[in-house]
């Protein structure tokens, strides 16, 4: 049985708790928490593809790097070439220094990259990782160069055309995912 008198003490101590001492704001409680700004995430800044360790696409962000214009796309093909030492250390590579690109050229929606390789293969995996790396980094910088900010980067598509064969026409979802 529960003596009447420890539980009135335990109940007044529990009341006289809950007002310690904080002083009420003086704003009405809505329920809602102020969270911040809303999340950025992959809709800022360049980002380039590289090939990791098992063969994947890895979108790494580059954010110190000025997005090119339209006629110097190829610049792109320089950062790719130019891994730092911590990319390096994190098992990505480049295959688009193998590739010899030759010329960039950009259009309303479209890039076009026309490239040296003789034996391209779209379906060894070695040159689907090259053109998806090249693919989906021109896609992003040339999106990033949309001054509205309405273009995504599969709104972009790159045609990637080898010396002496006919340019296929990709967006960057094709090469990500399951690889």
């Amino acid at each position: 049985m529960i003596r009447p008198r420890p539980a009135l003490a335990a109940l007044i101590g529990a009341l006289a708790l809950t007002a310690c001492g904080v002083p009420p704001t003086g704003v009405p409680p809505t329920g809602v928490l102020d969270g911040g700004d809303p999340a950025g995430g992959l809709t800022k800044g360049l980002r380039l593809y590289f090939v990791s360790h098992s063969g994947r696409l890895e979108a790494v962000s580059r954010p110190g790097i000025r997005v090119p214009d339209a006629e110097n796309l190829i610049n792109i093909v320089k950062y790719l070439a130019d891994l730092t030492d911590a990319e390096r250390a994190s098992g990505l590579t480049s295959l688009v220094e193998d590739a010899g690109v030759q010329e960039v050229t950009a259009g309303d929606g479209t890039v076009t990259v026309d490239i040296a390789e003789r034996y391209w293969d779209p379906s060894s995996r070695r040159d689907r990782n090259m053109t998806g790396q090249l693919v989906c980094s021109m896609a992003r910088a040339r999106a990033l160069a949309d001054p509205t900010g309405a273009t995504r980067t599969d709104d972009i598509r790159v045609t990637v055309r080898p010396e002496n064969q006919p340019g296929r026409e990709h967006v960057c979802s094709d090469f990500l995912g399951t690889q």
